[in-house]
């Protein structure tokens, strides 16, 4: 399965921008999000527009951050204007900033996207490294290895944004995406079961919320039609009740504490005892 050329440019941008994050801020954040899962599945994962990163420290730093990046020159003929856009109270993903970062080589508009910062990041867990795609090994620039969000974390984030409900009126998320990733992470990766089962009770209770639900809730019945659009362009079969009970099937038995000890195994579709 190909990349876009839309893909490429964002991917060789995202790549610049971390590789001077790590310059000005080794050791305050790891990658999540969407392109976290690229780092992982590659092409397999869905395209996403914006950089998560995840930090300890507060709004302050998550702000200062992107900006100070702008400033390093680390030889590759690439060139940032970044600039704070909003803060995101209601992210799914917890607090964070936004910043709108444009890259320019030669002069002239290369690409732009997103920097999301969030200043939620639970302690205690140690990041994996996870390698970028190899775009620029013509011009002699190696691809990035960025520290990220253990897996298991990612998709304690996503279970919590995709169950929980928002707002006064109780709104339910609209966030097509979640489900598709969950569905995707079931497909392919192995996880362990006491580690995802902490990093569900570390997450919900750091966003305020006491029990972990008995089992993967349903998603609206007008979820079917953009599921099937995102599930089809990363390879997964298109129905909403079929990536539901993928999903579910990886996490309700961990959310019933059924399974303690245990690894996910993708190819079958079930946790195997150790």
């Amino acid at each position: 399965m190909g990349r876009p050329l839309v893909r490429l440019r964002k991917e060789v941008v995202f790549d610049r921008l971390l590789a001077r994050l790590l310059v000005v801020a080794p050791g305050r954040w790891v990658l999540k999000g969407g392109l976290a899962l690229d780092y992982r599945f590659g092409a397999r994962a869905r395209t996403t527009k914006d950089v998560d990163l995840a930090g300890p420290d507060g709004e302050d730093t998550a702000t200062e951050m992107p900006l100070t990046a702008q400033a390093c020159d680390p030889g590759d003929f690439f060139s940032f204007a970044i600039e704070r856009a909003a803060r995101l109270d209601q992210l799914a993903e917890g607090a964070a900033t936004r910043h709108r970062a444009v890259a320019s080589l030669a002069g002239r508009v290369f690409e732009e996207g997103a920097v999301d910062v969030g200043f939620d990041l639970s302690p205690g867990w140690q990041p994996e490294i996870l390698e970028g795609p190899d775009l620029l090994r013509f011009a002699e620039i190696e691809p990035v290895r960025v520290p990220a969000l253990p897996l298991e974390l990612q998709v304690a984030e996503k279970v919590d944004a995709y169950a929980r409900r928002y707002g006064p009126s109780r709104i339910a998320s609209t966030r097509v995406r979640d489900l598709v990733d969950l569905f995707l992470i079931a497909a392919l990766a192995p996880l362990d079961a006491e580690s995802l089962r902490e990093a569900l009770r570390v997450t919900f209770e750091r966003r305020g919320r006491r029990t972990l639900p008995a089992a993967l809730p349903r998603p609206p019945a007008d979820w079917a039609r953009p599921f099937a659009q995102l599930a089809g362009e990363v390879g997964l079969e298109p129905g909403l009740r079929r990536g539901h009970d993928a999903a579910a099937r990886l996490l309700d038995a961990i959310l019933r504490g059924g399974i303690g000890h245990g690894v996910w195994d993708p190819a079958g579709q079930a946790w195997r005892r150790r």
